[in-house]
């Protein structure tokens, strides 16, 4: 009888040493507290954060996003687990996040979310397309199908056409004058037009026909050439949306030339001018109401009557003003400067409202196209500045797009819905950013 409970003794302390010693095989429970299941987030930094228990201790939790694994934590505050995800150069749309709980035995538990990512503007290089070196100037075709990009130097007198559904230069066109000044396109989507110059003896307006992808005609030559000096030699030009004036920078000083000139296109001839000191850029409001140009040696801003070319009004904006942009309702104008800070004028009030300096000399700038965003080129650098305009009186800097490869920009444009971004680089590319 002792025998038998001394056997039964053994056995169920062999039983009892077995039980303490068995690891619980019960999964550990895993929830991810944000972000919610379903919700639509911005391009940026994003903050996931997990609980994870388990009586014997959690060992550690993995973060997978769309089916890869970014990030293994061993310990967190108490029960809840942080990881950072860098979303910033993800594609917009519907991603997955998955949160594994792992226990020391290995047993593991999961959840699971989708996450809609949204950008409120491109901001993601999605592709770049091969130039030859120093594109300056971009425009888009009012249905958006092409770009069309000029270049400076003397080696490459092209101008190159660009289709947007497929990123491939489709057309060369041959000029006989190349210059690093604004190309625009009509409004009716017929012409586009820049400033041409060749050696100081043959310059002007080039008209290229887009129907035809080949130069027309030159409107107007350089200083030099009898019997009038009728340029232009200037940046920037301003196209009527009917087409049938066109308004042109002229560089220098007023007794050598510095002027705006305004031709009649249906003639080609010049119809007016007005002297001014070294007017780099021009640009009438929408309304057609207002010409406005900046002189880049004397600082200043100009009101100007496109009927008569009469001068209405001038301001100081700074040093070395460079590029006009005018909001859509006429209200206010942006404008860069090689040397100085962004300078925002009321038009109506004729005063400057706000000066800002995103860093390096600024040059061509856009609005998406809600107006809600102005993007800054930094010329001289690899960036692009990104301003929020919810005020538009306050713009707020919201990132510096960084693009590490690139030399420079000069000019962008965005396409009609504003899904995409076109960026004139100085390596010879076009960089095309999207959402």
């Amino acid at each position: 009888m002792k025998r038998i409970f001394n056997e039964v003794g053994v056995i169920f302390l062999f039983v009892l040493i077995i039980a303490c010693g068995k690891k619980d095989t019960t999964p550990p429970t895993v929830r991810i507290l944000e972000p919610v299941n379903n919700a639509s987030l911005p391009a940026k930094d994003i903050l996931i954060k997990v609980e994870a228990t388990d009586e014997a201790g959690i060992d550690r939790v993995e973060f997978w996003i769309d089916g890869a694994k970014k990030r293994e934590e061993t310990s967190g505050v108490g029960d809840t687990f942080r990881y950072t995800w860098d979303a910033t150069n993800v594609s917009s749309g519907i991603h997955a996040i998955v949160a594994k709980a792992f226990d020391e035995a290995g047993n593991y538990a999961q959840d699971s979310i989708a996450v809609n990512i949204t950008a409120p503007y491109p901001r993601r290089l999605i592709a770049t397309i091969d130039l030859l070196p120093n594109p300056q100037s971009i425009d888009i075709t009012p249905g958006g199908s092409e770009i069309w990009v000029n270049h400076w130097g003397q080696t490459d007198t092209f101008v190159y056409v660009i289709s947007t559904a497929t990123n491939q230069v489709t057309h060369r066109i041959p000029v006989t004058n190349v210059g690093d000044n604004e190309l625009r396109i009509t409004k009716d989507g017929s012409f586009a037009y820049y400033c041409g110059l060749w050696n100081l003896d043959s310059a002007g307006i080039l008209e290229l026909s887009t129907a035809e992808y080949k130069q027309k005609r030159i409107l107007g030559y350089l200083e030099y050439t009898p019997p009038v000096k009728t340029g232009p030699r200037g940046y920037g030009i301003a196209l009527t949306q009917t087409n049938d004036y066109i308004y042109a920078a002229n560089m220098g000083d007023p007794a050598d030339h510095g002027c705006i000139t305004k031709f009649n296109v249906s003639t080609g001839d010049l119809v007016d001018s007005l002297h001014l000191p070294w007017v780099y850029d021009i640009d009438l409001n929408h309304s057609e109401t207002k010409l406005y140009a900046v002189s880049q040696d004397a600082d200043l801003f100009y009101e100007i009557d496109p009927n008569d070319l009469s001068l209405i009004r001038q301001l100081p904006v700074g040093n070395g003003p460079e590029i006009i942009l005018i909001t859509n309702d006429d209200r206010y104008a942006f404008i860069s400067h090689l040397n100085d800070s962004v300078y925002l004028v009321d038009l109506n009030n004729w005063s400057v409202v706000k000066k800002f300096d995103p860093g390096i000399g600024e040059f061509g700038m856009a609005f998406t196209p809600d107006e809600k965003y102005l993007f800054l080129c930094d010329r001289g650098s690899r960036y692009i500045s990104v301003f929020d305009l919810t005020n538009p009186i306050n713009p707020i800097m919201v990132e510096k797009l960084e693009f590490p490869d690139a030399g420079s920009f000069t000019e962008l444009v965005f396409n009609l819905d504003g899904s995409r971004a076109y960026l004139v680089e100085s390596h010879g590319h076009i960089y095309v950013l999207g959402k």
